[in-house]
């Protein structure tokens, strides 16, 4: 798939949906993933927010960027392929509605750069179609002291699926190829990669990030995602492997 019919594919998906003001399972702050046992409360990977500047990657209706702002965050700014999820996170916070932006990640826009504390990407960063270029993004958005926070599934929980009643593997870890998933009751269209946790590292290596802290959290056991069932997470699964990989990355100071 080019990249650009997979960022029309998310872009029409996301915006669906939204619309469609159906529950679908969704990650946000302080959860950085399905059933994890520990959350940003425990876990501490930005232990202090008073006056830091935050940028959320994939900031949906920013639902993790008022988490960070009650923490302290002084400003947020957030960038979202979806218009529908843009408006929603402008309407939630009014003060700072210049600073959302509709755009996929991968594309550099016009905001600051060497500007903010903290980006975040909680469970989007594999819906981009460009890895690395949106890493060199956010290595021009960061502080020389900045940090990016990345969580998403599992590379090896996709690898995973039940049959019989049966953990199986029925997928190969090297296959990063993009995929068609769907998402929410109506099953709606979304394109991802599944990336391996060395592709994510050595990426970011490329940018100019160095690893801080890398986790793969225990879960707890249950099928339901913020009150939403779904087929894809299962407990079976999670108790064979993480639901979720989270990953700190540094900015290397040249």
């Amino acid at each position: 798939m080019k990249n650009e019919e997979f960022i029309e594919l998310n872009k029409k998906g996301w915006n669906e949906l939204i619309m469609s003001n159906k529950p679908f399972a969704n990650t946000i702050l302080p959860e950085y993933g399905p059933f994890l046992k520990r959350n940003e409360d425990e876990i501490q990977l930005m232990p202090n927010l008073k006056n830091m500047k935050v940028l959320d990657l994939g900031c949906g209706e920013g639902e993790s960027l008022e988490y960070l702002y009650k923490k302290g965050a002084s400003e947020i700014w957030g960038i979202d392929i979806s218009e529908e999820q843009i408006k929603k996170a402008q309407k939630r916070f009014p003060l700072f509605k210049d600073n959302f932006y509709v755009s996929p990640m991968e594309k550099e826009i016009d905001i600051p750069n060497n500007y903010f504390d903290y980006i975040i990407s909680i469970f989007s960063i594999g819906y981009t179609s460009d890895l690395l270029s949106s890493l060199k993004n956010a290595y021009k958005y960061l502080k020389s002291d900045g940090s990016i926070i990345i969580s998403w599934t599992h590379p090896f929980y996709y690898c995973l699926d039940i049959v019989d009643e049966k953990v199986i593997i029925h997928k190969s870890y090297f296959n990063e190829d993009s995929e068609i998933i769907t998402k929410g009751p109506d099953k709606v269209n979304l394109a991802q990669k599944n990336l391996m946790i060395s592709t994510i590292i050595n990426t970011a290596k490329d940018a100019g990030f160095y690893v801080d802290t890398i986790l793969e959290e225990e879960t707890v056991l249950k099928d339901d995602v913020n009150g939403y069932k779904s087929v894809f997470w299962k407990k079976e699964k999670t108790v064979n492997c993480p639901s979720t990989l989270i990953i700190k990355f540094k900015k290397i100071i040249n």
